[in-house]
């Protein structure tokens, strides 16, 4: 009779910290879905009934904002960190004004070049962006919200998973 196999002892389970590019890819996944999905979501309204583009038009800028937006995702969201950073304050008003700056500063210029490589004649450009800018209020810090959210929500999906594993 040979004498039972003993395990050694366990060691406390312990998930080790993602390395830093994994961490960043996702980061840069997170951005890049945050910034797709709000972009078309806002889009459909100002560009089919405010602005009139044919659904061929709005199907041709919607493709260049999908190019567009997964390249200027990150980029977007660490200059929002950096206006953040820059422009300390607290309350509901400071989020709203540095939010809405930030959106309007970064994202008026693309969006009418995105117009005007789509296909879109200079009125169509004018009544789109004079909205956007009109919208960038509504807009700014609603997406702020909108990606500061998906941020906790991947962070707490991560952390339970790993709680899940460790088990």
């Amino acid at each position: 009779m040979s004498p039972p196999i003993v395990a050694p002892p366990l060691e406390p389970a312990t998930s080790p910290a993602p390395p830093l590019a994994l961490c960043r890819r996702r980061e840069l996944l997170l951005d890049i879905f945050a910034m797709n999905s709000f972009s078309w979501a806002v889009a459909i309204p100002i560009e089919l009934l405010l602005a009139g583009l044919s659904l061929q038009e709005h199907l041709q800028v919607r493709v260049m904002a999908l190019v567009f937006n997964t390249l200027i995702a990150r980029p977007f969201g660490q200059y929002r960190l950096w206006v953040h950073r820059r422009l300390p304050g607290q309350g509901k008003l400071h989020g709203y004004l540095v939010d809405t700056f930030v959106f309007l500063s970064f994202q008026l210029p693309l969006y009418t070049g995105n117009m005007l490589l789509g296909g879109a004649d200079w009125l169509e450009i004018a009544t789109a962006s004079g909205t956007f800018m009109l919208l960038a209020g509504a807009m700014g810090r609603p997406y702020g919200l909108y990606l500061d959210w998906l941020r906790r929500l991947w962070i707490s999906r991560r952390q339970h998973s790993r709680a899940g594993a460790m088990a």
